[in-house]
C-alpha cells in the first residue's frame, strides 16, 4: 500500500483526515472510483447545462410561463358553467357536501355563478367572458386546458403544486425541469430566469422555481426590479473591495497553513477560491 505514511509518523491521528486516505492510497475506493471513471463519461467534468438533444424535433425556440397568481377567477373568464349559473345565490346540493370536509370553507355558504357575460368566439366556438374581448379575437390560435382538477385549493399548497406537481414542498419546478432536460445555448444568461411582481411574490415562495431535489444550477435565478438586479452578485453594506480582499487573502492562508499540518486542505491551492482574482464578488462575507 503506497499511503506514504512515513511523512505522518507521529502525528495526532485526528490530523490525518479520511480525505487524505481516499487521495494518496491506492487501494480500496480510489481503485474502484478510477475504474469507473475509465469505463464511462466523467459526467462531473461536464456542463450541466450545456444543450442537450431532445426526443422529438423542436418546433418551440423559447418558452415564457406566466403565472399569474392572484388574476380573475377561470369561472369569470373562459370556464364557463352552465350549473353553477343555474344554482347561482342556493345552497350546494346535499349530496354533493356529502363526506366534505375543507378548511376555511363553510358548507353553508350559497353558490356564486359568473358576474360577467359569456359568449361562443372563433371557429372552435369557445365560450369567453366579456372581461377578455381581446383574447378572444385570437381565440382559434391558442389552447385551453380543462381536464385538470385539484383539491388543492389554498393558496400556497395550490401554487406549489401548480408549478411543481406536487402540494409538498422539495419537488422541482417546471422550469427546472426543462433546464435539465434541455439545457441552454445561452452562455451569458440563466438557462431559467423568473420575473416576479408585486411586493411580496406568490405565496409558494421560492418553492415556485426551485430546483427541489435536482442541484441547484437547475433552479430559477430571480430578476429583480428593485435593488441588486440578482441577488449575492455584489457584496453587502459594510464589506468594501479592501475587507474582501483581506477576507480571501486570509482564507487562503488558513488553506496553506491546513496543507502544511496535514497534507490535505479543505481548499487546495489553485482550486476555485484560490484562484480568483482580487475584488472578485464571488464569497458572501457576513
Amino acid at each position: 500500500m503506497s499511503c506514504q505514511d512515513h511523512l505522518y509518523r507521529g502525528l495526532d491521528g485526528r490530523t490525518v483526515s479520511r480525505r487524505w486516505f481516499f487521495e494518496q492510497c491506492g487501494v480500496g475506493l480510489g481503485a474502484i472510483a478510477l475504474n469507473q471513471l475509465m469505463g464511462t463519461p466523467a459526467q462531473a467534468a461536464e456542463d450541466p447545462l450545456a444543450p442537450k438533444k431532445p426526443h422529438f424535433a423542436p418546433k418551440a425556440k423559447n418558452v415564457i410561463f406566466l403565472f399569474m397568481a392572484g388574476a380573475p377567477s377561470h369561472l369569470e373568464m373562459f370556464d364557463y358553467k352552465p350549473q353553477l349559473v343555474k344554482f347561482d345565490g342556493t345552497l350546494p346540493p346535499a349530496d354533493l357536501l356529502k363526506g366534505y370536509r375543507a378548511a376555511f370553507i363553510n358548507p353553508n355558504s350559497k353558490l356564486l355563478g359568473p358576474k360577467f357575460k359569456f359568449a361562443k368566439q372563433g371557429k372552435n366556438g369557445a365560450e369567453i367572458s366579456e372581461l377578455i374581448p381581446h383574447l378572444a379575437k385570437v381565440v382559434d390560435d391558442i389552447s385551453i386546458v380543462k381536464s385538470m382538477t385539484t383539491d388543492a385549493f389554498n393558496h400556497a399548497p395550490g401554487q406549489v403544486l401548480m408549478n411543481t406537481g406536487s402540494q409538498q414542498f422539495g419537488r422541482p419546478s417546471m422550469g427546472a425541469w426543462v433546464t435539465y432536460g434541455l439545457g441552454s445555448e445561452s452562455r451569458d444568461l440563466p438557462a431559467f430566469v423568473v420575473f416576479s411582481s408585486g411586493k411580496k411574490g406568490p405565496s409558494g415562495g421560492n418553492s415556485c422555481w426551485g430546483s427541489g431535489f435536482l442541484p441547484t444550477v437547475y433552479q430559477g435565478v430571480q430578476f429583480r426590479s428593485s435593488g441588486d438586479p440578482v441577488l449575492y452578485l455584489s457584496n453587502p453594506k459594510g464589506v468594501d473591495r479592501e475587507l474582501q480582499e483581506d477576507s480571501l487573502a486570509s482564507i487562503r492562508k488558513l488553506n496553506e497553513m491546513h496543507l502544511s499540518a496535514t497534507g490535505t486542505p479543505r481548499s487546495r491551492p489553485g482550486s476555485a477560491l484560490s484562484r480568483w482574482p482580487s475584488g472578485c464578488n464571488r464569497v458572501r462575507l457576513s
